[in-house]
């Protein structure tokens, strides 16, 4: 297994270029088809659903603005993506050449988001969404959220300052579950180049140490020979356990399931997911 296509979902916003930086860093170790994906808004969505009361001549004022706002963020998202495209000397391509070569293209698909993303990222091998919270870039955070749980397929968070490489050094946050089941077999192509992997398994009532043993025990059979740390978090959350060991390990990858508990749940009450996605200062792989 590798990631040859990685899809780039863009908003024509400041976020973009910090999405297209890492997707392009992990394109080129891989020689992966880089696909820049803009979601294009039928104006017809912007009309409120209860408009009874509202005019012919509202409603096309609603839609043509909706129009102009939605192409107003085209062309800003190309503008990114033309940049970042030119700066790493990609070659445009809409279809495989048969040459071991990094490539990108650009897709324009007329539809809702939270529609459109997951059943566009079924047919890549990896999602890039660069690191934002809900307050600072709400669709940036909206569509990486929507593509996590509807995709069925690993999402990589790349925060605004990259480090030199992206995993050659990987903390795996590991419990068991099944989103970590599915993140650390999505995370594999890392995993196998990577000079160093950790297995972090936090030791709580709900998992025991014995945990972290059985996946390193499974990865040698990779051939991934990771080390294993224990963590007991004490009075600190889960979350802020991994991340802060994950930094003071020096990794350049932090692999984790996503959404563990309902992310109603862990939006009221929180989990290490929520903790991740607002405090997180590396590169995350996550999957659901």
């Amino acid at each position: 297994m590798t990631y040859k296509t990685i899809l780039v979902p863009l908003c024509g916003s400041d976020n973009d270029p910090v999405a297209l930086k890492g997707a392009v860093a992990v394109a080129r170790d891989f020689d992966a088809h880089l696909v820049a994906l803009f979601v294009r808004l039928d104006p017809r969505d912007a009309v409120p659903m209860l408009g009874e009361g509202m005019s012919g001549a509202m409603v096309d004022e609603i839609m043509r603005a909706a129009e102009t706002e939605s192409d107003n963020h085209r062309v800003a998202a190309r503008r990114h993506f033309d940049a970042a495209i030119a700066a790493a000397g990609f070659e445009l391509r809409d279809a495989p050449s048969g040459i071991e070569a990094p490539s990108a293209s650009w897709r324009e698909v007329v539809g809702r988001i939270e529609d459109v993303v997951p059943a566009e990222g079924r047919l890549s091998d990896l999602i890039v969404c660069a690191h934002t919270t809900v307050e600072a870039d709400t669709q940036g955070y909206t569509t990486m959220e929507t593509a996590l749980l509807g995709s069925a397929r690993p999402v990589l968070l790349v925060p605004k300052v990259l480090p030199p490489e992206i995993g050659r050094s990987v903390a795996i946050a590991w419990n068991g579950k099944i989103e970590s089941t599915r993140a650390v077999a999505a995370a594999l192509p890392f995993l196998r180049s990577a000079d160093r992997t950790v297995v972090l398994t936090a030791e709580t009532s709900m998992t025991e140490a014995a945990t972290g043993r059985r996946i390193a025990d499974y990865l040698a059979w990779q051939g991934v020979n990771p080390e294993l740390t224990i963590l007991h978090p004490g009075s600190e959350s889960v979350g802020e356990a991994v991340t802060k060991k994950a930094v003071g390990l020096g990794a350049d990858l932090l692999v984790m399931g996503g959404y563990g508990h309902s992310r109603m749940r862990e939006m009221i009450l929180g989990g290490v997911t929520r903790y991740v996605l607002n405090h997180a200062g590396l590169p995350v792989l996550m999957a659901h």
